[in-house]
């Protein structure tokens, strides 16, 4: 087998990316400046779907927290800002295809597997069908919504519905928009809620209500004492979200920009039991009821956990049932991580798939031209190296695929 450095010209690609958001266009950008050429299959422009090209950071309005992420390096520090989700997202797919990756905006409709011979198949929703010798998931997880009507009205795009305290707590500071600091509620009744719940009381944010449907929680005890003992911290139990109301955004009569904009103003709630309805003002919802990993495609081949999350080893590896790597296949992001779900920790996770990804290939190349396994072994400090330093490209060195194969012909 022989690695093409423009698979473009290939019946079998080198590398195909399923998924975008951080993980995929960070894997995309590892992988083009390792003259790979890679496939990103991005997903829908659909903003409706759960497969959303760019992933759940095209629901953020503001991200505080990706290093280096912010609008003006020149700004004094007192007045620097971050950038938005999409506009990260859009920076990130540019920057992967400055390098070369090549990109589809089209959902995967199946794949198909094949650890016998390391080439894998894949097909999108309009009928397309490509091959390749490594492939890399990075589709992500779906956060679990309230599934109301008036839930879409103002999910992200600062209309006060989120799924990431984290990402979008600090909107609701003491600031222009809250003087006094936004009223918030959390959805849900395990550690993440109770994480999130305690997380925004230590914000400047005014009050915090945590919302459960039944009187016992997921949550360890502990969490849920800490919650109860923090007097910015409300828990109400019984109560279902049954709608949403709005407001005129706070910023409408001074910004021409918001002046048709609504934001959320209260959560109309039921009591389960006795059907009573009642009405608690928020500036913001956090809906913290778990999330969905992006693995259907993928669980009659590679081993997940009870969560339907994927399984993986140290190396970004997928696992196939029978828990070892299966040939090929490397996963990166929120599909196999249900405890951090951080841009920042998902941006390296595709680094990381995307490195050994590379390493992967070699040494299919390697072992295929009879290279001895120590020839391998002393280039793979190399591999790394290509991908931090400048001077590599500015002076053009070849790839390492390529200089094993010549190598391999020198001897």
């Amino acid at each position: 087998m022989s690695l093409q450095t423009d698979a473009k010209t290939s019946d079998i690609r080198n590398v195909i990316i399923i998924g975008s958001g951080p993980s995929g266009y960070t894997a995309a950008l590892y992988t083009a400046r390792a003259n790979l050429a890679p496939l990103l299959i991005a997903g829908s422009l659909d903003p409706t779907t759960s497969r959303i090209k760019g992933g759940q950071l095209m629901y953020t309005s503001d991200i505080e927290n990706f290093p280096g992420a912010i609008e003006d390096p020149a700004a004094d520090v007192e007045n620097v800002k971050g950038v938005s989700g999409p506009d990260l997202m859009h920076r990130m797919e540019i920057q992967a295809r400055h390098f070369g990756a090549e990109m589809i905006e089209e959902f995967v409709s199946s794949v198909q597997l094949d650890a016998k011979s390391g080439i894998h198949t894949v097909q999108t929703a309009d009928g397309q069908e490509f091959k390749t010798r490594a492939l890399i998931i990075a589709t992500g997880a779906a956060s679990r919504r309230l599934g109301i009507e008036a839930e879409a009205k103002f999910y992200g795009s600062g209309g006060g519905v989120s799924t990431c305290a984290t990402c979008d707590g600090a909107s609701f500071r003491t600031g222009p928009m809250y003087p006094e600091g936004g009223t918030v509620a959390v959805i849900g009744g395990g550690d993440s809620a109770f994480e999130e719940a305690s997380y925004l009381a230590g914000l400047t944010t005014k009050h915090v209500h945590l919302i459960h449907r039944r009187d016992e929680f997921r949550a360890s005890k502990i969490m849920v004492e800490r919650a109860m003992k923090n007097p910015k911290i409300t828990v109400h139990t019984w109560k279902t979200v049954e709608d949403l109301k709005g407001k005129p955004h706070p910023l409408a009569e001074k910004t021409p920009f918001f002046k048709d904009k609504e934001v959320l103003s209260a959560a109309v709630l039921k009591d389960p039991r006795t059907g009573e309805i009642s009405e608690l003002p928020l500036d913001g919802l956090f809906v913290a009821i778990g999330h969905i990993p992006n693995t259907q495609l993928f669980q009659n081949d590679l081993q997940t956990d009870a969560e339907h999350y994927l399984e993986r080893d140290n190396h970004m590896r997928a696992l196939g049932k029978d828990g070892t790597f299966f040939k090929g296949v490397f996963v990166a992001g929120d599909v196999s991580d249900h405890v951090y779900r951080q841009a920042i920790t998902a941006a390296g996770m595709g680094c990381m798939a995307a490195i050994e990804a590379e390493r992967y290939l070699a040494e299919c190349v390697a072992e295929e031209l009879g290279v001895n396994p120590e020839d391998v072994a002393l280039n793979e400090q190399t591999i790394a190296q290509s991908h931090w330093s400048s001077e590599r490209d500015q002076a053009g060195e070849k790839p390492m695929v390529e200089r094993i194969e010549e190598a391999a012909e020198e001897k």
